[in-house]
């Protein structure tokens, strides 16, 4: 493949597979205990729980919103901007998947406006950053 010039450009992209819908709902569910022991052992009152679980190789951020949804992300530890950026995704949920008569709450979301925006926004931030968003 690589001697034949009519093969270039080549363009290649490694990532992890793709979970499952199963997978993702089995992680958020291992992480809500946790996220409900941090809000009841904080000597806060009233507290939002875990925000950001920080890691050697990895953050995950969670979003809450007023309503109680919360939003995650896996990110990279140098990764900046990702709490802007949940932000942005609630904006589309409740643009887009709220806004569809066939969205079931606490459901997975399956809105192709939803998707193909949020697919917009994964590019914007890919290609020029979170300040851009």
């Amino acid at each position: 493949m690589l001697e034949q010039p009519e093969n270039f450009p080549i363009t290649l992209k490694f990532s992890r597979a793709k979970m499952t819908t199963n997978e993702k709902i089995f992680l958020a569910s291992m992480f809500y205990p946790l996220f409900a022991i941090a809000s009841q052992l904080s000597p806060e009152p009233r507290s939002s729980g875990i925000e950001i679980l920080e890691a050697d190789t990895f953050r995950l951020y969670c979003y809450q919103t007023l309503t109680g949804i919360k939003f995650m992300i896996v990110a990279e530890p140098s990764q900046p901007g990702m709490e802007i950026f949940l932000k942005r995704v609630y904006d589309l949920y409740a643009d887009y998947a709220l806004k569809n008569p066939f969205y079931a709450l606490e459901m997975p979301i399956r809105c192709e406006l939803f998707e193909t925006n949020l697919q917009t926004l994964l590019e914007t931030v890919e290609k020029s950053g979170i300040s851009n968003v």
